[in-house]
């Protein structure tokens, strides 16, 4: 037995497997790894069988141990992941999507940590995103803190501890390729969440199981794995309301009280906005988003104004914006449509206070709470993230006329 499997799941996208497998086997062979680690791939009856490409990686690399198996027909990608991994003849596995790649030496490190901390279950990092021309555009951190941390989850303080501190979906596996973990747990419950599989999300519900039956997490700042993002399908509207149906379900199965609470705000939330809130009242999308229960979305549920209505809405009214950022340019330009009266623009950034933004001069918010005492203003609130925070401010400060556009 291996202790280690990359298991690849793959639907398409060939060249990018190509590159994966390719430099996974590169890997293997400079670092003397071929006792240790293989590689399995499961391919979801792609349009284009990889299997020429696979069997020439083979004869380039054949000392490294490459399994494929291809499905009959497509199967999904819950199903998919799970068969990657069901594949496997080794300890632990990890998942890497077929547009992502180990860091420089990541296979070696991820391998001499898992030898050295034998009682680890899951191992958990933060990671780059890349863009297509490899500059890093952002790093992800999982949980808060990014440091060393161990946790026994078989301790309650412990592990709601560390629920809290998550700070992004990837901190509970949202994320495929941040994540190692044991197979036997994933066999243990392999029958268990049948009905989970055309969630995106498997991964969670397995390893979240996994953490809720007591188990040793591993969190290191070290990074082990790149992530290329595929912008063309995650920004989709149909995308993004799958991955929002599939965490809010991960979130709902699984937790309770203040523990739900943050991670709906956390990891639910983020895929929450106007681009979702803009679907047909008829749409089974749109349907679906008025069932979920988080801050964010009982906030749109009140304020959002929908784009059939704005024109009429907005006749004659004095519009205050609130947010001098990408969302409030946004908001500034779509109001220029309608018969609008734009008062100003306000940001709570104090040092954007007196510069320009769409030809306006940016206002503090307690110059913004002056001008709608002097006459009846409505506020539109232009923020993604911070948008909870600035609708408790208006609200605090007695301000009703609230609305969301964006």
């Amino acid at each position: 037995m291996k202790l280690l499997a990359i298991c690849i799941p793959n639907y398409n996208r060939i060249d990018k497997l190509e590159r994966l497998v390719r430099e996974t086997a590169k890997q293997i062979v400079a670092d003397c790894l071929m006792e240790r680690v293989q590689i399995c791939i499961s391919d979801d009856c792609s349009p284009t069988n990889p299997i020429n490409m696979i069997e020439k990686i083979k004869d380039d690399f054949p000392q490294v141990d490459i399994t494929y198996k291809r499905h009959k027909y497509n199967q999904g990608m819950d199903v998919n992941f799970l068969h990657s991994v069901m594949m496997a003849e080794s300890e632990y596995c990890w998942i890497i999507g077929n547009d992502d790649m180990p860091t420089e030496k990541g296979i070696y490190n991820a391998t001499e940590i898992l030898q050295t901390r034998k009682n680890v279950d899951i191992l958990l990092t933060p990671f780059d995103n890349y863009d297509n021309d490899n500059h890093i555009r952002e790093t992800i951190y999982p949980i808060k803190e990014n440091r060393e941390r161990t946790v026994n989850t078989k301790i309650k303080d412990q592990y709601e501890e560390f629920l809290l501190m998550v700070s992004h979906n990837s901190g509970l596996f949202g994320f495929l390729s941040n994540v190692i973990f044991k197979k036997e747990k994933w066999i243990k419950y392999e029958d268990l969440f049948v009905n989970k599989m055309d969630t995106l999300f498997i991964q969670m519900y397995m390893n979240i199981q996994t953490l809720n039956d007591g188990a040793t997490l591993l969190y290191l700042p070290n990074k082990i794995i790149k992530n290329y993002a595929d912008d063309e399908t995650n920004e989709s509207v149909d995308r993004i309301c799958k991955i929002l149906f599939g965490l809010d379900g991960v979130v709902e199965y699984f937790f309770a009280g203040y523990i739900k609470e943050h991670l709906k705000r956390t990891i639910v939330d983020a895929y929450i906005s106007g681009n979702v809130w803009k679907l047909s009242e008829e749409s089974i999308y749109k349907k679906r988003l008025r069932n979920i229960i988080s801050p964010k979305n009982e906030i749109y549920k009140k304020y959002f104004i929908p784009c059939a209505e704005r024109k009429s809405f907005f006749a004659g009214k004095n519009i205050l914006i609130y947010g001098a950022g990408n969302y409030g340019r946004k908001v500034c330009r779509e109001l220029r449509q309608y018969e609008v009266n734009i008062v100003g623009i306000a940001d709570s950034d104090i040092s954007k206070k007196g510069t320009l933004f769409e030809t306006m001069e940016i206002m503090s918010t307690s110059d913004m709470l002056k001008e709608c005492e002097k006459k009846e203003i409505y506020v539109l609130v232009a923020n993604h993230f911070g948008l909870e925070q600035m609708v408790d401010y208006l609200q605090k400060n007695k301000i009703t006329n609230i609305g969301i556009i964006s």
